[in-house]
Order: C-alpha cells, then sequence, then structure tokens
C-alpha cells in the first residue's frame, strides 16, 4: 500500500487516462462528509465564511451509499470533508459497517481538538485503518493564530494516546500528522519533526490553496512566498467520489456552499450521479480547460473567477463566501497586516 506522500502526490499527478466522461468508477479517493460542523476556524478554511446549515448525515443514507459504492467497485473510504469527524456520535458505527461490508482502507482527518482517549478507542475498536492529525502550526501561539482555538496542548495530548492506544492494543493503524502551510508558517518545517517525532508514520506537508474555489484571498494574503504554482491540476471529477452530509454528490470534497453538487443522491443512485449528464459537462469543462463560470476556475488557476452554483436549488446562497474580510482581520488583529 502507499504512504501517505505518495498518495497525496498521486492525487495531483496529471492521470490524463483518466481524463474522460466516463472514467471508471473510483477505487479509492470516496469521502463522506458525516458533518459539516466544525469546532475550530482556521485561517485558511472557507467553514468561517459558510452559510449552510449544520447538520448530521443521516445514519441509514450512510450505510445505503457505502453499499452503493462498494458494489460498484469502492474497497477505501474517508469519513470526512468540511466538518470534524469526532463531532459524529455514530462515527464509530460507521467505521464498523465499512469495515463489515470489506471496505479494505478507512480512515479520517481530524483536527485532533475531540480525539479524546474514549472516541480514539472506539474508532480504533470499530477497525479504523489510519488517523490523520491535521496540526497545522508546530507550537502553541501560532497554532492559535492558525486554528482560531488555543488547543495546541490538548491536540499533542491526544495525539500521544492514540499511539500509546496503538502500543497496547497491537493493532496495525497508521498514524499521521499533516500541515497545512502558509507564509507564515512555512519555515517551521524542522520544528514539526522536533515536536512531533516519534508521534506519526508520517509527517506530510501541503502548501495552502484556494480550497477549491471558496478562498481566492489565500492567493494574497496567505500563499507560500516559494509557492510559484499558476495551474492546479485536479483530478477530483474523474477518479474521487464526494458525498455531502446533505446525501448530495459534489465535484469537490470541501464544498462548503454546495455549489459543486451535480446530483441528489437522495433521488438518484451514486451510479446515476456518477455518470450522469451535469458530471459529464464538468469534466468537458476540465479536458478543455474551459471552466468560466465555475468554481473550479478559480481554484485551478489560482485567482479570483465569478462562479455560479452548478445545482442552484441546492446550493446556498452567500453572497459573502468571496469576501476577505474575515482573514483581513484576523491577519490585523495578530499584527500582520497595518
Amino acid at each position: 500500500m502507499m504512504n501517505l506522500q505518495e498518495r497525496i502526490t498521486l492525487k495531483k499527478a496529471d492521470r490524463k487516462e483518466l481524463y474522460c466522461l466516463e472514467p471508471p468508477f473510483p477505487y479509492t479517493n470516496f469521502l463522506i462528509e458525516t458533518s459539516n460542523a466544525c469546532n475550530h476556524a482556521c485561517i485558511f478554511c472557507a467553514h468561517q465564511k459558510m452559510k449552510r446549515p449544520v447538520q448530521m448525515i443521516k445514519p441509514a443514507f450512510v450505510r445505503d451509499i457505502l453499499q452503493q459504492a462498494y458494489d460498484l467497485g469502492t474497497r477505501e473510504v474517508g469519513f470526512y470533508a468540511t466538518g470534524e469527524p469526532f463531532l459524529v456520535k455514530e462515527l464509530p458505527e460507521y467505521i464498523r459497517w465499512a469495515k463489515e461490508m470489506g471496505y479494505s482502507y478507512v480512515y479520517l482527518t481530524s483536527n485532533g481538538a475531540l480525539a479524546t482517549p474514549e472516541k480514539i478507542r472506539a474508532v480504533v475498536d470499530a477497525g479504523i485503518d489510519s488517523v490523520k492529525f491535521s496540526i497545522n502550526a508546530p507550537e502553541r501561539e501560532m497554532y492559535a493564530f492558525i486554528h482560531g482555538r488555543d488547543d495546541f496542548n490538548v491536540v499533542c495530548d491526544h495525539l500521544k494516546y492514540l499511539n500509546e492506544y496503538r502500543e497496547q492494543t497491537g493493532k496495525a493503524y497508521k498514524i499521521f500528522v499533516t500541515g497545512i502551510l502558509t507564509r507564515y508558517t512555512q519555515g517551521m518545517k524542522d520544528q514539526y519533526f522536533e515536536v512531533f517525532e516519534g508521534l506519526a508514520d508520517e509527517i506530510v506537508f501541503k502548501n495552502v490553496y484556494n480550497q477549491g474555489g471558496y478562498m481566492p484571498e489565500i492567493e494574497t494574503l496567505l500563499k507560500c512566498t516559494d509557492d510559484t504554482e499558476q495551474y492546479r491540476r485536479c483530478n477530483l471529477p474523474f477518479d474521487a467520489v464526494s458525498v455531502t452530509c446533505e446525501g448530495y454528490l459534489s465535484v469537490e470534497n470541501a464544498d462548503f456552499e454546495n455549489m459543486l453538487v451535480v446530483a441528489d443522491l437522495n433521488k438518484v443512485s451514486l451510479k446515476d450521479g456518477w455518470y450522469g449528464e451535469k458530471m459529464k459537462k464538468i469534466r468537458q469543462a476540465f479536458i478543455e480547460d474551459k471552466l468560466e463560470g465555475t468554481l473550479c476556475d478559480g481554484c485551478v488557476h489560482h485567482e479570483y473567477r465569478e462562479a455560479k452554483p452548478l445545482t442552484p436549488e441546492l446550493a446556498t446562497k452567500n453572497e459573502d463566501i468571496f469576501s476577505d474580510e474575515l482573514v483581513r482581520e484576523r491577519l490585523k488583529k495578530a499584527g500582520y497586516l497595518a
């Protein structure tokens, strides 16, 4: 099995063999948004601007969509997207269902603040294959600035327990730490290894980017100074299944206002949504690089582009979604902007 860095690299690779209107149904890259609620307010995350009603996914829908994806050939599933998975009390049950169905790799990403020993034991005992903590600064003060919460020490304690429980049980789940780098943390990589040495099987970094098109201010206010990427290759429409907590199929797992929804899976099958006309239309736009008017346009081209929802009746209206006001206010308060 590939390690975490290899998986991330593959997702960004120029995989032209996938670029067709009816690609094979994904074997991996299946994410279920168990909730869009989050206990943190990361400076680079559009959750702070989101107006979509907060809710939890329906358990009966989870079981059904897991089975549909499995029957179509998917063998890996992650239980996270825009929200914090440890806010969902049914999370261990969802993991257990996936493993009982035959999924070979079940995983989640968390900020770790709510991953108490009790909750860690529950997901591990349910059969989780890997847990990734998103820790976006390696020391307390910068962490509080980036995450909007002073939880660094708590997260470190939970990470330690995640390791201790693995040693106690002998279970083979993987433990990862990722850091989303901004211009304010890009020089802290060495400190990550000093702080988290021995507490993670891998520590992987990703440069901050315009979260599916929702955060154009990243380009001007947060982007790493050494990041010169002009075009972001995206394989998501061809090789990823993203299901929202409402039960919609989206092109992007970080679809905060459902602007990239292509099908309502409460009304159509996953297969019909994946091979439906709206998904084919967005794939054609990616193939030709003619994404004007879509949220994806700004994301792949690293700048603000006007966008409208793919399915307006399922999207949340938010006139402030592209505003940089919240990020500017935080930067000013921290003394980074005049």
